[in-house]
């Protein structure tokens, strides 16, 4: 395992992005589940080949694999897998989409300003999914209420609140402090075990070598990050293996 390296500033990687998925991002519905994951796995790919592999831009957006990359002169099938803590994942996921009703609820009402609002929630909630309707309206009316006076009213959902001019309504929930995870060679055989059996059909569908991009290091509680370099060999059909750390923008070579 050996970390990569880059040279360029955060603002050249934003400005190359756009390049690099602005237009497989068209006719997809962030409000819609599997758009949404695509407009993920989009930006966290584009990111990645922004960073470390400006020469290649991604060429076609499949599923079996999940992309083709080309340089012009050479092509890659691209798999993208998001290792996450699958406990805290389904308590994120559960206020994620509660959020993302109430982005869909303050974007059909026009007397509601675009902005970006992230909401603090409270430790230790215990909603369950039979809530789950009357909380995206009782956060509907909270946001709202913030947004117009910016004022937070006593709830038992949201600790805090903070708001920003955006170009589009966004309800971002913000899990408060944790620690965070630590990726382990064993977490990385298991996925890279995964992902193996489908290798086949991935080189059936494009016939192209194959890329693996595993992709840790979010903001959630959920998240996980490399502490240290790990000493590990994987046995892989898979042409390359990446570990790639999203929010710190680095990535590692498995092989």
């Amino acid at each position: 395992m050996r970390e990569l390296q880059h040279d360029i500033e955060f603002n050249e990687t934003h400005n190359r992005l756009g390049l690099k998925i602005n237009s497989h991002l068209n006719g997809l519905d962030k409000s819609k589940k599997d758009d949404k994951q695509k407009i993920l796995e989009l930006c966290q790919i584009g990111k990645l080949l922004a960073t470390y592999f400006n020469d290649f831009e991604i060429i076609q957006v499949t599923e079996k694999p999940d992309f083709i990359i080309s340089n012009g002169q050479t092509q890659f099938g691209l798999e993208h897998e998001l290792i996450l803590d699958s406990k805290a994942k389904a308590q994120e996921g559960f206020y994620e989409n509660i959020c993302d009703k109430v982005e869909v609820n303050l974007e059909n009402d026009p007397s509601v300003p675009n902005v970006l609002v992230n909401l603090y929630l409270k430790d230790n909630l215990s909603f369950k999914i039979n809530d789950k309707t009357h909380l995206i309206t009782r956060l509907t009316e909270l946001a709202k209420h913030f947004i117009m006076t910016g004022e937070l009213y006593d709830n038992d959902i949201v600790n805090g609140a903070h708001k920003m001019k955006h170009t589009q309504k966004s309800v971002i929930p913000n899990f408060g402090a944790y620690w965070q995870k630590t990726i382990t060679k064993d977490l990385i055989l298991e996925y890279v075990s995964e992902k193996e059996s489908k290798i086949s059909a991935y080189r059936q569908n494009t016939r192209l070598p194959q890329w693996l991009v595993l992709i840790i290091g979010g903001v959630g509680q959920s998240s996980l990050e490399v502490n240290e370099l790990l000493s590990i060999e994987l046995a892989t059909d898979f042409d390359k293996v990446f570990l790639y750390e999203d929010f710190d923008n680095k990535l590692y070579e498995l092989k």
